[in-house]
């Protein structure tokens, strides 16, 4: 059970799911703010595993409106919760109900001893619900060219998503799926990079040249966990500040088509879609005065078709 002392805002998860109706629904978050237990969690800090019993009378119990709208439909006469955390002022506590007979104190022991494990648990939880949403975010901007890695121990790929695994694939002909090794190249690096962290020294980005592009690692280090940030440039522009105005991507784009790509084809070499590549071309004659590729082309680099193999690029399974 999640809830906000200061906004009365609830949220629950029952095992098993009870009938709890739209109106108990409605009864539950109104009172919710009031409810015994959480009202001794906020006044003493104190999060242990607690009684109803513990802070009030089964008459006074049976007496509020909290217990006859919505404990007593339900059939519950005795609970025990004990805090598992709060994040940005949300308590989160595991509750446990019975209708026949109170939580002895043995029980109140055990839930006790479980509540730290259970804790750990739902915080490991959180965060790795956090890094999935991070990661589905980043694969949903549709002009995104970063990949993103989250190592475990002994540089092992803990959380990777689509565009690292491409790139990876691209630069190491590796799978890169969770549970993989990173390649020596990079496990190498990332070894030398967390030695130099520890000893005071600012982490190094680590390049890769394959053609005419480049594939650029850096490293972001927390406490015992690793992330390794991936982009891929050319080799041949400046990877930060393209030439006349144009931004770093837009300098990727016109570089591509410059050298005889389509639209589709550097869409495909970017990860990212067609349309937004013919939105990047559009920008690009709007900064140069131009009106199309071979113009643009011959205003920032000099040349219009200097065509160059097709990169194999590795299509997701």
């Amino acid at each position: 059970m999640s809830v906000d002392p200061e906004t009365g805002w609830s949220e629950r998860v029952m095992e098993p799911d009870s009938p709890v109706t739209t109106e108990l629904d409605v009864i539950f978050g109104h009172h919710m703010p009031r409810h015994p237990l959480l009202g001794h969690f906020v006044r003493t800090g104190n999060g242990d595993a607690t009684r109803l019993s513990d802070v009030v009378s089964q008459h006074d119990l049976r007496r509020s409106d909290f217990y006859q709208g919505f404990y007593r439909p339900l059939g519950i006469r005795h609970q025990m919760a004990f805090l598992l955390n709060v994040d940005l002022g949300v308590v989160n506590a595991l509750v446990l109900s019975r209708g026949d007979s109170d939580f002895t104190d043995v029980e109140r022991q055990l839930a006790k001893l479980a509540q730290p494990h259970l804790a750990h648990l739902a915080a490991a939880s959180a965060a790795h619900s956090w890094f999935e949403a991070a990661l589905a975010a980043l694969d949903g901007i549709d002009d995104t060219a970063y990949g993103v890695v989250l190592t475990g121990p002994m540089g092992k790929v803990r959380v990777v998503n689509r565009a690292a695994r491409l790139l990876l694939a691209t630069y190491f002909q590796m799978s890169a799926r969770e549970g993989d090794v990173l390649p020596d190249e990079l496990g190498a690096w990332l070894a030398e990079q967390r030695r130099a962290l520890g000893l005071g020294g600012p982490p190094r980005p680590h390049t890769v040249a394959r053609g005419s592009r480049r594939l650029t690692v850096r490293l972001f280090q927390h406490q015992s966990g690793a992330a390794l940030l991936i982009s891929e440039s050319s080799a041949e522009e400046p990877p930060a500040t393209g030439r006349a105005g144009l931004t770093a991507r837009e300098s990727d784009v016109l570089w591509l088509v410059a050298n005889g790509r389509t639209s589709a084809q550097a869409a495909q070499v970017l990860r990212i879609s067609s349309r937004t590549v013919e939105k990047h071309l559009g920008n690009i004659y709007a900064k140069l005065g131009t009106t199309n590729r071979t113009e643009a082309s011959l205003r920032v680099f000099g040349t219009s078709a200097a065509r160059e193999p097709r990169p194999s690029v590795p299509r997701e399974a």
